[in-house]
């Protein structure tokens, strides 16, 4: 932790992002289920949550408030390799650091 002190008097208690749910190596799921990728962490400030793909208001694939990574069920001809047969990384951020996850190996279909 990081510590300003002016006269003796604390002003900010600062801290990175530390991973409280750090997303697994792989991820499967069937297109009629979708799938969730959770990816938690605190700090001082909090962290933000991004991922390495642009995910955000997408049809197939949405980031939630709380920084998870939800697939919704798709059918066969909605499949799209670059959503649903690629690598995400999660990355948590703030005015200390950043930091990222390991690769998340996601499989979604049949």
């Amino acid at each position: 932790m990081l510590h300003l002190q002016q006269r003796g008097v604390i002003l900010l208690d600062l801290q990175g992002p530390v991973f409280l749910s750090e997303p697994p190596y792989k991820v499967e799921f069937s297109n009629n289920s979708g799938g969730l990728i959770d990816c938690t962490g605190h700090g001082s400030p909090p962290p933000d949550v991004e991922w390495s793909v642009a995910t955000t208001n997408h049809e197939l694939v949405y980031t939630l408030p709380n920084g998870s990574l939800i697939f919704y069920p798709f059918s066969a001809d909605k499949f799209r390799h670059e959503v649903h047969s690629t690598v995400y990384r999660c990355k948590l951020k703030n005015l200390v650091g950043t930091i990222l996850s390991r690769e998340v190996h996601v499989k979604g279909g049949k």
